[in-house]
């Protein structure tokens, strides 16, 4: 099931944090410029016991303005627990997407997906 999260707001990126914190092992996009999305590991690679993912997140325990830069929706967000989801989602919706460089790595390569993305 895809779960979109988009408010500069303290309840909606509470509500990601929170979906972070309950699918460990899932996936989200950010959307960045021009609808292109970036795929990531849902968790921060500081939280991860096997170091997995990026830092380009933040951690999901972050608090909405812990830090001058911590309200995590302002970009919009899309996670599901399946890459190929996530990446049928966009495929539906003519976004583009792409891997995260620091997530998808030799040593936790993203699964196989019937609609794979583009690395970058």
């Amino acid at each position: 099931m895809i779960s979109e999260f988009k408010g500069n707001d303290e309840k909606t990126h509470e509500a990601y944090q929170s979906w972070r914190r309950t699918h460990v092992d899932s996936f989200n996009m950010s959307e960045g410029a021009g609808g292109v999305f970036t795929i990531h590991w849902t968790q921060d690679k500081r939280e991860n016991p096997l170091g997995r993912g990026c830092q380009h997140q933040g951690i999901s325990s972050i608090a909405y303005k812990e830090d001058k830069d911590s309200c995590y929706t302002r970009a919009r967000k899309v996670c599901a627990e399946s890459l190929a989801e996530l990446i049928a989602w966009a495929r539906q919706q003519h976004y583009q997407t792409k891997n995260c460089q620091h997530c998808d790595t030799r040593a936790f390569p993203f699964p196989n997906a019937d609609l794979p993305a583009a690395k970058s």
